[in-house]
């Protein structure tokens, strides 16, 4: 087995907002411990991510945002009130979106299948950054596939708690880029994007994917959406080269969602996407980022098997989780999930011929 390519560098850590902020800089540097403590870290190959320079980020970003961003990072500031600009952030998201870069080349040139990044900050769209994100890396590394690269068919599949609103709106008329994301019912979760009509516009209409899961949807739940959505679609796509990116924040004791996947589940979607990029594009691009509270690095254990398909006990290395509380029952969750894949469908039979 060869190893498994990993972008990683301790100048990472400071992409850190500080002690009172749900982003901490820590993690990343805690998860290659865990990767070591799990008998994994000697399978990989950890390679150190150049930070991407202006021309990369122009890929997906206008002229005058970067200024922004580039003022911002002398003078201290925030894009929003979540999403300050620090030196040391900035650099990190550089790092971040120069690693996509990176592992795009290494995908398409060499004979590595799968890669992974410390990545997945979909929030930041072409002249706006929000949702702790500066840089949007997911885009920059779809742009360079296919205005460097030549590719036709990219698809991104977003399986993070939070729709990628600024992934979608850099695609939203790109034909090019098929862009599915899974995310809870933007009726109760930020950015309050990503309903089943948002389809994308123009020569991109039917090229948006949004599959809004009910609060509380757990591994039965996303096994179906994904099942009866994203696997369909991918194979009538048949796209060229897969980006999965989303973090452990589905999972049922995440600080901040309201999703129901447990350890398994994780590793379920993760695994599943694999399957369907390997079938279709024979490549993966994997960006995990996101997660918050003191369980995020056990939920990315769980997505990092999944998605190298590793028979690793992860759940052992992992501390007892909270107790589960959900307000809503199994027969309850399935009936609001066949009421949103319904409607779904109905938007998506428009467009392709799965459905």
């Amino acid at each position: 087995m060869t190893q498994i390519p990993v972008y990683y560098s301790d100048r990472l850590g400071s992409f850190d907002f500080g002690p009172e902020h749900p982003f901490r800089g820590s993690r990343f540097k805690k998860f290659i411990k865990l990767l070591d403590k799990a008998e994994i870290l000697h399978k990989c190959n950890l390679i150190s991510p150049i930070q991407a320079i202006d021309d990369d980020l122009l890929l997906a970003h206008n002229l005058d945002y970067l200024n922004l961003v580039a003022k911002l990072r002398e003078t201290g500031g925030w894009l929003t009130m979540d999403t300050p600009v620090t030196a040391g952030s900035n650099d990190a998201q550089r790092l971040v979106s120069g690693s996509g870069l990176q592992a795009c080349k290494l995908l398409l040139d060499g004979n590595e299948k799968i890669a992974h990044t410390f990545g997945g900050l979909h929030h930041a769209g072409a002249d706006y950054g929000e949702g702790f994100c500066h840089y949007n890396d997911v885009a920059i590394a779809a742009k360079s596939l296919t205005e460097r690269r030549g590719l036709e068919r990219v698809m991104i599949v977003d399986t993070d708690a939070h729709q990628g609103n600024g992934t979608m709106d850099i695609f939203y008329h790109d034909p090019q880029v098929l862009f599915i994301s899974i995310h809870q019912d933007p009726h109760t979760l930020y950015p309050g994007k990503g309903f089943v009509w948002e389809t994308g516009s123009d020569e991109g209409e039917g090229f948006t994917v949004n599959i809004p899961m009910p609060p509380f949807s757990g591994n039965k739940q996303y096994a179906r959406a994904i099942n009866e959505i994203i696997n369909p679609i991918a194979r009538e796509f048949k796209p060229q080269f897969c980006i999965r990116n989303g973090g452990s924040d589905p999972f049922y004791a995440d600080e901040l969602t309201m999703l129901g996947l447990d350890y398994d589940g994780l590793y379920m979607v993760s695994n599943m996407v694999r399957e369907i990029a390997m079938e279709t594009s024979g490549n993966l691009l994997d960006m995990m980022l996101s997660g918050y509270g003191d369980l995020v690095i056990y939920g990315w254990l769980a997505q990092f098997c999944g998605v190298n398909n590793l028979d690793v006990n992860y759940k052992s290395f992992s501390p007892p989780p909270p107790h589960r509380h959900s307000s809503s029952s199994e027969n309850t969750l399935d009936r609001a999930t066949e009421s949103m894949l319904t409607a779904l469908k109905r938007e998506l039979g428009q467009y392709w011929t799965c459905f």
